[in-house]
């Protein structure tokens, strides 16, 4: 439960044929795996993306893709205001035949959109952290007020607690589901509790007046869980005004 995988949607894709070898990526088990993988955290807002073409990336053909990031805050590396960087999408080829398979969520960055992105270096510049699938997150389109724009140097404890009202602040900003669905706020539940911990308990604590059942269940749950480990909150990590 404690796990960004355990709680991914997975979608059912259609997969050319010549595609039938299993993805050779695991997704993140947890949010800081997300941390690990990465040289490069920050968020910022994409520009434009454009097509580059077909790449072939770890014995798979994807269609290579370039954002330009404009970049706000910078969580983990040393990052200009703005810079480009390459992401995937699933490459169809037009004659192939097709298989249905499962995969995690694959990235699909928009125009005007605010992220948190995850990146490393290549020997042709920034590329996202791990091929093809989505492990970014979609922001508020404003840091919070007062934010800090360089968290590099900052304490573990301190990135930590500035990435949690990042996820708070989105997941917070989204409308209740349609009935019946948990929604998109509940995807962001577990990566806070990987960052706070029992301090995450306040944020969950906000979706108990939810007007959507699954959404207010969805956030019992992650509290439960926390009264479950008898977690403390030590800090004043996960307050949101």
């Amino acid at each position: 439960m404690g796990t960004i995988a355990a709680t991914a949607c997975l979608v059912s894709i259609l997969l050319p044929a010549s595609a039938q070898t299993r993805m050779p990526w695991t997704f993140p088990g947890d949010f800081r795996d997300r941390l690990r993988v990465s040289g490069l955290v920050v968020s910022g807002t994409i520009e434009d993306t454009s097509t580059t073409g077909v790449q072939t990336v770890d014995h798979v053909e994807l269609v290579g893709n370039v954002a330009r990031l404009r970049v706000d805050r910078v969580f983990q590396g040393s990052a200009r205001k703005e810079i480009p960087f390459v992401w995937y999408k699933l490459y169809f080829p037009p004659t192939a035949g097709g298989i249905i398979a499962s995969l995690p969520p694959t990235a699909n960055f928009r125009p005007h959109e605010r992220y948190l992105i995850f990146l490393k270096q290549s020997t042709s510049g920034w590329v996202v952290a791990m091929p093809l699938y989505a492990i970014e997150f979609k922001l508020a389109p404003t840091p919070p007020s007062g934010a800090l724009g360089d968290l590099s140097q900052a304490t573990t404890e301190t990135r930590y607690e500035a990435l949690a009202q990042e996820l708070e602040t989105a997941a917070l900003l989204i409308l209740a589901p349609q009935p019946g669905l948990t929604g998109e706020a509940a995807t962001y539940f577990p990566a806070i509790f990987d960052l706070l911990g029992g301090c995450a308990e306040p944020f969950y604590g906000r979706f108990l007046s939810s007007p959507s059942p699954e959404l207010r269940r969805a956030a019992l749950n992650w509290l439960q869980l926390i009264q479950s480990r008898h977690m403390i909150c030590k800090t004043s990590a996960g307050q949101i005004n």
